[in-house]
C-alpha cells in the first residue's frame, strides 16, 4: 500500500504558518499521517462542485485554518 501525496496550497501553507508552533506541528503531523494512512480512515467529502474530489479532516479544534469571517464570505 503506497502512501498518498498530500499537497498544501500556498494559501493553506500561509494559514498554518500563522498558527502557534505547537498547533502547526500537530496539524502537519496529522497531515503526514493522513497521507500514509488514507486508505484506512473514513473520509468526509466536501460539498460543492469546486470541492469535488476533496475531503475534510478535523485536527483538534481546527477544521480549516481560516477565520470564520473569511470562510463564510
Amino acid at each position: 500500500m503506497n502512501p498518498f501525496t498530500v499537497i498544501l496550497t500556498p494559501e493553506a501553507q500561509r494559514d498554518v504558518l500563522r498558527l502557534d508552533t505547537t498547533v502547526q506541528t500537530r496539524i502537519l503531523d496529522r497531515i503526514e499521517w493522513i497521507g500514509a494512512n488514507a486508505e484506512l480512515i473514513r473520509h468526509q467529502a466536501m460539498k460543492g462542485d469546486e470541492w469535488r474530489g476533496c475531503f475534510k479532516y478535523r485536527v483538534g479544534d481546527f477544521l480549516k485554518a481560516r477565520h470564520r469571517r473569511e470562510v463564510y464570505e
